[in-house]
């Protein structure tokens, strides 16, 4: 046990692992190498798009291009370096990144000791896949390092625009390079109008590739687009569906502009909800508040309906969602909460599994929001003890033992507790 402990301990401590540590286990060493990469692989694609504008629109081969000194010396630079921290290669063999990567940098290393290849034709617009895949883990770095829950509707929407400016920039500089060839070439800008016009399916047809190279891309092109963007519209749509059902998200802006409750439930029953709402909104310096309401069950029709009157539908909102989650309790503002009310069923079957789901709910708003006053309804006396941090507790069983034991001492004493606390409607 002490060797395998001791083999451990030196494993960790070998000068590769420690590289490793810092470059991609720390988050922030991580964050600041992911974002060193993307910018290189922009680089690429800004140094091709150069290299394009200056090459020599009479030459009409593929494989051979006119690439200037200087601009072969800054794309090989980044290939050097990005070789350099490029990491464990077996662990990235199998991927297609990687093969991408191979084919953009293997011949930029061997035009440096064979410099008659200099002048040879490597897709560098490639790297814009590459970029798209380093753009997509620096901001799960980025919201790692501030500790901070992203949204997956940013992420898919993120995705998606990469995806449709990666397609459009292959396109245009593959079908620009190819039509080298034909009896009159495209320029870039052309080449960029001809895969908007034909993504957005228009198709005017006043530009069009004239050799069957450039053809063949633009048929494999609109494939992958056919087969790709589907998915991800897909993705977006049902992410979309499942963040209305669950109630989205309680504005920010609105959270430091409007005053609003939290009312954290484990299961909303009908009766729960109206003793709630008629009770808060009977005070007259709470009429402008919102509530928002937090439970993890998905609405039923009766509270639907109820949430639909007018009386209601401008200031109550559902969000349907669990108070031991960091980023449910974020998604309702908690930290800009005017309060918090924590309240249980009267009518559960097992009060004691009630009371520790409330406990635990409790602690949750507390570690998360620990100066939003916090109202908690206990249903057990032997529970209050673990919610004494709580602002104001209530429990229940001990309410009602009170008031028999006032109504003891002085007849219908619970009565006239119950009419002053209550609120009357006259009825």
């Amino acid at each position: 046990h002490s060797s395998a402990c001791s083999e451990f301990y030196v494993d960790e401590n070998t000068f590769k692992e420690r590289l490793k540590l810092f470059f991609i286990k720390n988050q922030r060493s991580s964050l600041r190498i992911r974002i060193f990469n993307f910018c290189l692989k922009l680089l690429t694609c800004v140094l091709y798009i150069i290299r394009v504008m200056t090459d020599n629109p009479a030459q009409e081969l593929i494989f051979w291009v006119d690439r200037k000194v200087p601009v072969w010396a800054i794309q090989v630079s980044p290939k050097k370096m990005h070789v350099f921290f490029q990491g464990n290669i077996w662990e990235q063999i199998f991927q297609v990144s990687f093969l991408l990567e191979m084919l953009n940098t293997v011949p930029f290393i061997i035009t440096i000791f064979w410099p008659p290849l200099r002048n040879l034709f490597i897709p560098v617009f490639l790297n814009c896949w590459l970029a798209k895949c380093a753009l997509e883990s620096m901001i799960n770095d980025l919201h790692r390092a501030i500790q901070r829950t992203h949204s997956a509707m940013f992420n898919q929407v993120l995705i998606l625009i990469c995806t449709l400016l990666c397609l459009v920039f292959t396109g245009t500089c593959g079908i620009q390079h190819l039509e080298r060839a034909g009896k009159k070439s495209l320029s870039l800008f052309n080449a960029l109008y001809f895969c908007i016009v034909t993504f957005s399916t228009v198709g005017f047809g006043d530009v069009t590739p004239q050799i069957w190279p450039s053809q063949l891309l633009v048929v494999v092109m609109i494939c992958v687009a056919l087969v790709v963007l589907p998915l991800q519209f897909e993705e977006l749509i049902y992410l979309w569906m499942e963040r209305q059902k669950s109630g989205g998200n309680y504005s920010r802006h609105r959270a430091q502009t409007e005053r609003h409750v939290v009312l954290c439930v484990s299961t909303l029953k009908i009766d729960l909800l109206m003793d709630f709402l008629n009770e808060f909104y009977a005070h007259p310096h709470t009429q402008d508040h919102y509530v928002v309401i937090l439970c993890p069950c998905e609405v039923d029709v009766q509270v639907r309906r109820i949430l639909q009157i007018p009386l209601w539908s401008q200031r109550v909102i559902y969000l349907q969602g669990s108070a031991l989650k960091n980023q449910d309790l974020l998604r309702a503002k908690m930290d800009d909460a005017e309060a918090c009310f924590i309240l249980s069923s009267r009518n559960e079957a097992d009060r004691m599994a009630a009371d520790h789901q409330t406990i635990l709910r409790a602690w949750a708003v507390k570690d998360f929001a620990p100066n939003c006053p916090l109202y908690v309804q206990i249903l057990k006396p032997e529970n209050k003890f673990h919610v004494k941090f709580a602002d104001h507790v209530v429990c229940e069983e001990e309410f009602k033992y009170a008031m028999l034991a006032l109504n003891c001492l002085c007849p219908a004493t619970s009565t006239l507790i119950t009419l002053l606390v209550h609120t009357s409607r006259g009825q």
